[in-house]
């Protein structure tokens, strides 16, 4: 006779070693299964969060942009009568050239640091 264990619904047989194990590896799978899920929901999620970030940076890029050569085209109207046209454009294209020299070295300066160590 098998060994019985009381439960509220009545008997039931003591399970086997090899079932308990059964059932043990059953249920790491599901938990490992729903762990993978979980992290593809995650993965998504924050991979939606990028995109609608890129897309706002992009669209901030692009009114800035637009900002910056109406302020460039009112400083031209402002300089050319006085300096001269070609002078005007040569002083406007210094002032964002020289910057912005400067700031693509640095950049660059930082991601060989980066690559480096």
């Amino acid at each position: 006779m098998q060994p019985q264990t009381q439960t509220n619904g009545g008997q039931r047989p003591v399970p086997s070693v090899t079932d308990s194990l059964d059932r043990m590896v059953d249920a790491a799978q599901k938990v490992v299964a729903d762990e993978v899920s979980l992290l593809g929901v995650k993965v998504s999620s924050g991979i939606s969060a990028a995109f609608q970030s890129s897309v706002l940076l992009l669209l901030g890029t692009v009114f800035l942009a637009i900002g910056w050569v109406l302020v460039l085209m009112t400083a031209f109207e402002a300089l050319a009568p006085r300096a001269g046209g070609f002078a005007a454009l040569g002083l406007l294209a210094a002032c964002n050239l020289v910057p912005g020299i400067a700031l693509l070295l640095v950049g660059r300066r930082r991601l060989k640091d980066i690559g480096n160590g």
